[in-house]
């Protein structure tokens, strides 16, 4: 894989809460997000990444 490659570490998630459990379990320089995962998707997922924030202080940058 590319990423592993340039020397990154890569997490994977099969859905929405998987990625909200990793989040709250490590932190991550960058999330990429498919709007389409089972059971919650990106957008909700997204919304919820947000939300914590707020209580948290921690901020997760993005790019359209």
């Amino acid at each position: 894989m590319l990423w592993r490659r340039a020397g990154h570490a890569v997490v994977t998630a099969d859905n929405g809460l998987a990625a909200l459990s990793a989040l709250e379990h490590a932190r991550f320089d960058l999330v990429l997000m498919d709007v389409q995962m089972p059971g919650m998707d990106g957008l909700e997922t997204t919304a919820r990444i947000r939300e914590r924030e707020k209580t948290t202080g921690e901020h997760v940058p993005w790019s359209p």
